[in-house]
């Protein structure tokens, strides 16, 4: 997945995930409930390998907000954890399609 940039359309929001590093993600907002669409993020991440193909990734980001993949990448889909800064906590699932 490192150097690889996958569109995630999630129901609420949408994101493209560009895996930098190891230890570092941009994301860039096509649609979300508290960014502007367009703006690009940078953050810190933790990979953690479950198997093969499926990978647990979280990061917290600037405004407070936690996230929690877990990155399958044989049947090419995300499933997403999200506790929101106001403590709204938001499960989704989306297909994982490599641009």
């Amino acid at each position: 997945m490192i150097g690889r940039r996958y569109l995630v359309r999630f129901p609420t929001m949408s994101f493209i995930l560009n895996f930098l590093s190891e230890t570092s993600l941009e994301f860039i907002v096509e649609e979300s409930p508290d960014l502007p669409a367009g703006s690009a993020h940078t953050v810190d991440i933790t990979v953690e390998p479950l198997r093969d193909g499926i990978y647990l990734v979280s990061w917290q980001e600037a405004s407070g907000n936690t996230v929690v993949h877990v990155e399958d990448f044989t049947n090419h889909e995300v499933h997403a954890f999200l506790t929101m800064v106001d403590g709204t906590f938001v499960r989704q699932t989306a297909p994982l399609v490599e641009q």
